[in-house]
């Protein structure tokens, strides 16, 4: 039993529409990965500006403690020029407890930029291997993009011809059919025209009236297209090449 013209172009235009499909998934694919390598790239960028903008406030730190130690060198200067010229020994007492506490404040700033040195130090390392790393991620992002770029201008190519085709087949369709595959096609893609073999609807597996299938096999391309009464998706018996 030959299948009926229109049903072999719809099934025709399925296979086209699963291909355009396929092929758009595809593409997006390749753009949402793209989009992640960005992000990632980006999260990598944005730590070194943020590292490299936390380095520009070490250095004002850095300033801050060696001007508190230089600030307690002239402060402890002071004292000593002072307590040289006094005479009293309580006045002498005084500035030397001044002095001690002068020199304790400088010890503990001279032991503050120290520990900060060598935190610097740590960091610049840390620094100097985001740096690196940032280039290396960039150059990487810049391969990928160039790459995917090309990888979505052929699947366009490719999309664009199938849209073609499509565009010959449906001329050859009666648009009710059309119609019909369309309003189907935005409930049940990617399968619109399903195998009513075995008596059972290929789309939802229910079992169909062993008359349905003769009014398949038995259909005019005037009729109208018999549907599954339970999916509503359009049936059709396969050929028997035998």
């Amino acid at each position: 039993m030959l299948m009926n013209d229109t049903l072999k172009r719809l099934l025709d235009l399925q296979n086209l529409d699963k291909e355009i499909m396929e092929l758009k998934r595809e593409q997006q694919g390749i753009v949402e990965k793209l989009r992640a390598e960005q992000f990632s790239y980006q999260e990598v960028a944005d730590k070194f500006s943020k590292s490299t903008e936390n380095k520009k406030q070490e250095e004002v730190d850095k300033k801050k403690l060696e001007l508190d130690i230089q600030q307690a060198e002239e402060k402890i200067k002071k004292l000593e020029e002072q307590q040289s010229m006094v005479k009293k020994n309580k006045e002498y007492q005084a500035l030397s407890k001044e002095i001690k506490e002068a020199k304790e404040a400088k010890n503990k700033a001279e032991e503050d930029l120290v520990a900060f040195l060598e935190e610097i130090e740590e960091k610049q390392v840390d620094l100097e291997k985001q740096a690196k790393n940032v280039e290396e991620v960039k150059a990487a992002f810049f391969v990928n993009a160039k790459q995917a770029k090309e990888e979505v201008a052929e699947f366009q190519t490719k999309i664009k011809k199938y849209l073609l085709l499509r565009k010959e087949l449906v001329k050859q369709i009666n648009p009710k059919y059309i119609s019909q595959y369309n309003n189907l096609y935005e409930k049940r893609a990617p399968n619109i025209i399903v195998s009513a073999n075995n008596n059972i609807c290929g789309g939802c597996n229910i079992s169909i009236p062993v008359q349905v299938v003769a009014d398949i096999l038995n259909l005019k391309e005037e009729d109208d297209l018999i549907i599954c009464e339970n999916c509503g998706r359009i049936l059709y018996v396969a050929e028997n090449k035998e």
